[in-house]
This record gives structure tokens, sequence and C-alpha cells, in this order.
């Protein structure tokens, strides 16, 4: 197999895997720079970088500068590597490198900024699902229960994973632009994934239940050695206050609070 078709096998598992990741293309140069155009770089936001931009300082730059920033839309990066060892650039992106060229790097986010993991896959999980991929989130569903996990039941966008929900973290790539909704068939499931998710980075955390479960297991977790500060992290009961009573009801109770955090600043 080709360095190229390898890594593209690569690239795809990694989306497949609905990690967030980007890629930096080198798109043009001018000068004497060690990139050359059509170069590709991957960086997950976890894991391993793989790919080659000339490697150098400007490469560890687009890496660094990708992780920190984290763009959600396209962008391009312009450097300019000086002779003299001047730091030249449109973008303030700054490089100490001496070839004396210059190299614009197209940087492409591949994946959506708004992942939603649905824990549970009953009646209320696919409504849930099926409202949420239209309104522009990715949506995965877990559920341990295999028999409700049919592809014919959720839209073809959908990832589903069969998986434990005591290991829940081998299903989500926790980080800052997470969605969590906890919608599983017990209370005791609902505490295990919400102990285990409040430890973690996301943008959102929901749990659906009425009033009464929703205190008692709020008030589990308290007891398990969370603070008042965790607890204020989590939105529940789920969703906005619409009189919502079936599936598809509920669902867009939800699927409207989630919207109204998606699209503020």
């Amino acid at each position: 197999m080709s360095e190229l078709s390898q890594y593209y096998k690569r690239l795809y598992n990694a989306i497949e895997a609905g990690n967030p990741i980007w890629q930096a293309s080198v798109v043009e140069t001018d000068g004497s720079t060690p990139a050359r155009v059509g170069m590709k770089l991957a960086v997950p936001l976890s894991g391993e970088s793989f790919g080659n931009l000339g490697g150098g300082e400007m490469e560890y730059l687009v890496i660094n500068t990708i992780l920190k920033e984290q763009p959600k839309s396209v962008v391009k990066w312009s450097y300019n590597l000086d002779e003299q060892g001047k730091t030249i650039s449109a973008d303030d992106i700054q490089t100490k490198m001496i070839c004396g060229g210059n190299v614009e790097v197209l940087i492409e986010p591949l994946f959506s900024p708004h992942p939603l993991y649905i824990i549970g896959a009953g009646h209320c999980g696919r409504a849930l699902a099926d409202f949420a991929v239209k309104a522009d989130f990715q949506v995965t569903v877990i559920d341990n229960r295999q028999d409700l996990l049919q592809a014919d039941a959720f839209p073809s966008e959908c990832r589903l994973i069969y998986n434990d929900y005591t290991s829940i973290d081998t299903a989500i790539p926790f980080n800052d632009n997470a969605f969590i909704v906890i919608m599983t068939y017990g209370h005791v499931h609902d505490r295990q994934v919400l102990e285990y998710c409040l430890g973690k980075p996301f943008r959102y955390l929901g749990m659906i239940g009425s009033k009464k479960k929703v205190a008692e297991t709020l008030e589990k977790v308290k007891n398990n050695g969370f603070t008042d500060k965790d607890i204020q992290k989590i939105n529940a009961p789920i969703g906005l206050p619409i009189h919502s009573h079936t599936p598809y009801e509920i669902a867009v109770s939800i699927l409207a609070e989630l919207i109204s955090i998606k699209n503020s600043v």
C-alpha cells in the first residue's frame, strides 16, 4: 500500500471514529521551503498527528496552532520563512525558519462542530436522533442493548454503538464541543453515566426524567462526593417546558434546548 493510500485509510478511520480531526494542506509555496504543494497533515484532537508538511518548525506550529485554536470552519494560514530569520506573517503565525520562502496552508475541520451523543436507544432516543440529524448535529447513539441498535430504526447519518454504560469513555471522545444526552432505561444507569461525564469536558450535559426522578438521582450524585458546582453543570430535567408527553414531543423540547446552546456564542 502506498504512503498516500495509508494516509487516507488512516484519515478515514479517524473520521469514522467520530473524533475531532483537522487536515492541513499546503496550497501555495513561493521561494525556498521544505513544503510542497499537495502535502497533507492530519491533526486529531487526541492522539498523534500523521502525514507530512515538510517537517521543521512550520509543521510544529501548524499542529500546535490547530490544537490551540480548534477552528470550526475552513481557514488559510500564511507563513513567511524569511532568510534573515525575521518573523513575518499576515496571520501573526511566527516561525524562525530561515529558508527564505512563503507557504500557505489550508486548514479543514473534518468533523461536525456539534457532536451529539444520545445515551439510550429507546423511543425518546430514536425520536431525538431523527430530529437532531436535521438540525446540523453529528449524532451517535449508544446503548447496552444491541437489539435496539437496528440501522433501519435510525437515520442513516447516525452512528450506532453497542457499549456497556460502565465504560462509556470508550464510546465518547469527550471534548469541549460534545453534547451529551442521557436517557437510559434505569436510574442506576443514568447515575453511572452522569457521574462519569461530570469528570470530563463537554459543552452540554443533560438527563431526561421527571422532577422527582431527577431530584433523587442528583441527591445520590451529591452523596457520592460531587459538589453543588458539579450539579450546576447538569441540565435536568432536560428540555424546554412545553408540556410534552409523546416521544416526538419530548424530542422537540430537548432539541430546542440543544439548538439554543448550539447557536449561543
